[in-house]
């Protein structure tokens, strides 16, 4: 009776270190398609707000928003504020949105920036996986149509995070090269991101109205996030586990995770 349970105990561990050596093999050998496929499938639509700032003084809120339909992934990233323009300020507002396929490829994308002086606009789709198309846009920023090969897959500054960070563990030191359409120039570029840091951040998520009429705080909340270095511009960006940015920083520019009403109507009634 002895000897039966420990044949039986021996199959069941064979049995188990079987799946996992299965388990493995089948984790190693997941195609880049796949991997997408998964990110895709492990993102959470959801919007989230920021507080846009200039050495320190709110200039503008923002938005960034995933939402997922039948067949495609959107992505929309809003702007409005006071942007410089040379020495004079400008009230600007602009709107990326990219659209994916379910399998988390990127398929068509438009920038519209508004503003007094010099608006551009830019309309792209990719083409046969490896061909980025811009079409031309002379009535907003006057530049001829484009056409640039990349190394797949391709992405959008906003959207180059969350595949990292989805498609990865969130080790510190771990590294990945991507492929990202950076608007400023029209090129796409091939940046290092690299996971330098983990910490806690305590961020605004909810907020109310104070006696001056001002919205002010209401609730806060920890969020876990990792420093990702790495992107062109010198941008450091702290991001959840998901790849959502929680705080950023550029130079004299930086943006922090926020409720709506703080980012967006503290701002207006300036």
């Amino acid at each position: 009776m002895t000897s039966t349970r420990v044949a039986l105990a021996v199959a069941v561990v064979l049995l188990w270190l079987g799946g996992l050596a299965a388990m493995h093999r089948r984790n190693a050998n997941v195609s880049e398609a796949q991997q997408l496929a998964q990110v895709s499938l492990r993102l959470q639509p959801e919007t989230f707000y920021y507080t846009i700032e200039r050495d320190g003084q709110q200039i503008g809120g923002a938005s960034s928003a995933l939402d997922t339909t039948a067949n495609t992934l959107v992505s929309e990233e809003y702007f409005v504020g006071d942007y410089s323009a040379g020495k004079s300020l400008e009230r600007t507002s602009s709107r990326w949105q990219t659209r994916l396929t379910r399998g988390f490829r990127l398929a068509d994308l438009t920038v519209d920036v508004a503003r007094p002086t010099k608006p551009f606009a830019i309309n792209a789709s990719v083409q046969e996986d490896t061909l980025l198309f811009i079409a031309g846009t002379k009535k907003r920023g006057g530049h001829p149509p484009a056409h640039y090969t990349f190394l797949p897959p391709l992405f959008t500054p906003s959207l180059a995070p969350v595949a990292f960070m989805l498609g990865g563990d969130h080790k510190i030191g771990r590294t990945q090269k991507m492929s990202v359409f950076d608007p400023t120039t029209r090129l796409v570029i091939r940046p290092e991101l690299t996971i330098r840091a983990e910490s806690l951040f305590t961020v605004i998520d909810s907020a109310s109205v104070n006696a001056n009429g001002e919205w002010e705080p209401a609730h806060r909340d920890t969020v876990r996030a990792w420093r990702i270095e790495g992107a062109p511009g010198g941008l450091v960006a702290w991001v959840d586990a998901e790849g959502r940015v929680v705080a950023a920083r550029a130079g004299s520019l930086s943006a922090i995770r926020t409720a709506f009403e703080i980012a967006f109507k503290n701002a207006k009634a300036k």
